[in-house]
């Protein structure tokens, strides 16, 4: 009986896999024309003690390839401890089209970003608001990318992120990532976005102020999923732009505690999806113990479905990354599994041990 429902259940894995796959394959579809009249755009940036990363995005804000006429950017120190404040309020000194804003505790019943966000939306000028954080980079062509794939009935449109790796294992959190914009995206276009991405999402301001903006909203620590729905509910129809233009690049996080930490405010979010969504992340967790079940009573038949489920799962990676124009090595495509195993029991017990939610040296 045991071995049956275990049977069952990675079976069901598999099953996911390959749909996955599938529609990264055969249903992928690119939101992007050309030739698309320019609005103006608000880039977003809130900052929080970022006074080691941000030179960096600031830099890449300077790239971007964009009229200046038809483009500002709001930058917000969000109480920072650190010099993150004086290096945006002199950056934003520089250049006309550039807008420093001092955030106060306006809005107590928000987390401290979403706080941010409604008070630098209330700066904005443009008829689209594009969002990222303070430890990403942009290429040259995000803001025309995603500009060229909205259409005002999709309300949001969610960019990509990549996770660029200077060890191992940051380029396993990076794949880990890929695995979950897939799941996006799959979503997506099929017609319901399953999340928004806050640290590169773009927003038409009509959308926005249909659903009265962030301070509007109720608490949340995913401030960006909470966004998502809302839009949703006001029906609009949110897509994923997944292309090499529409990216912005992160950095993963340093160690196991703090991606611990990380992981602790996301799975607060997936809770609140609907009980479909959970239901397939709950496979997904019970995919280690069900194909330990069956190793324990056939060997060969346990390491034959996990090795397909291994060769589905780097196919559907390699797919994802191939569309991107990304790079992940094959051999670490197999380390990961083990890695996707410790961190997502790990998860589920950091969940549930009883200690608040700590982000950006905020509790919750």
């Amino acid at each position: 009986m045991m071995l049956f429902i275990a049977l069952i259940l990675v079976v069901l894995l598999l099953v996911q896999d390959f749909l996955l796959f599938f529609f990264i394959r055969f249903n992928f579809k690119d939101y992007s024309k050309r030739n698309v009249d320019l609005p103006m755009v608000s880039v977003l940036l809130p900052a929080r003690n970022e006074a080691g990363t941000i030179k960096a995005c600031l830099k890449s804000f300077e790239s971007i390839n964009y009229p200046p006429q038809k483009i500002e950017f709001i930058v917000g120190n969000d109480q920072s401890e650190d010099h993150t404040g004086q290096i945006l309020r002199g950056w934003s000194n520089k250049v006309s089209n550039r807008t420093y804003v001092e955030i106060e505790t306006r809005y107590s019943h928000l987390n401290g970003k979403a706080n941010a966000l409604a008070q630098m939306a209330q700066v904005a000028n443009g008829e689209l608001l594009l969002f990222t954080d303070a430890d990403c980079r942009a290429n040259e062509f995000w803001v025309e990318e995603m500009v060229s794939a909205f259409e005002p009935q999709y309300g949001l449109i969610v960019g990509v992120t990549e996770v660029v790796g200077e060890n191992i294992f940051e380029r396993l959190q990076g794949m880990d990532w890929w695995i979950t914009l897939g799941m996006i995206k799959v979503t997506a276009d099929l017609g319901k976005l399953l999340t928004a991405v806050g640290n590169n999402m773009l927003v038409s301001r009509e959308a926005y102020e249909a659903i009265g903006g962030y301070e509007s909203l109720g608490f949340s620590v995913t401030e960006d999923f909470a966004l998502g729905q809302a839009v949703m509910e006001k029906g609009y129809h949110p897509v994923h732009q997944m292309t090499s233009r529409s990216l912005v690049y992160t950095k993963g996080e340093k160690n196991f505690f703090q991606l611990m930490r990380q992981r602790k405010r996301w799975m607060r979010g997936a809770l609140s999806l609907p009980f479909r969504w959970k239901l397939l992340l709950v496979l997904q967790a019970l995919f280690f113990p069900a194909i330990i079940t069956v190793l324990v009573f056939n060997i060969w038949l346990g390491g034959l479905i996990w090795l397909g489920k291994i060769w589905v799962q780097a196919a559907f990676i390699k797919k994802l990354t191939h569309n991107c124009k990304g790079k992940v090595n094959w051999g670490e495509l197999f380390i990961f599994e083990v890695y996707h195993l410790v961190i997502s029991w790990s998860t589920i017990v950091y969940y549930f041990w009883p200690s608040k939610i700590n982000w950006k040296e905020r509790r919750y």
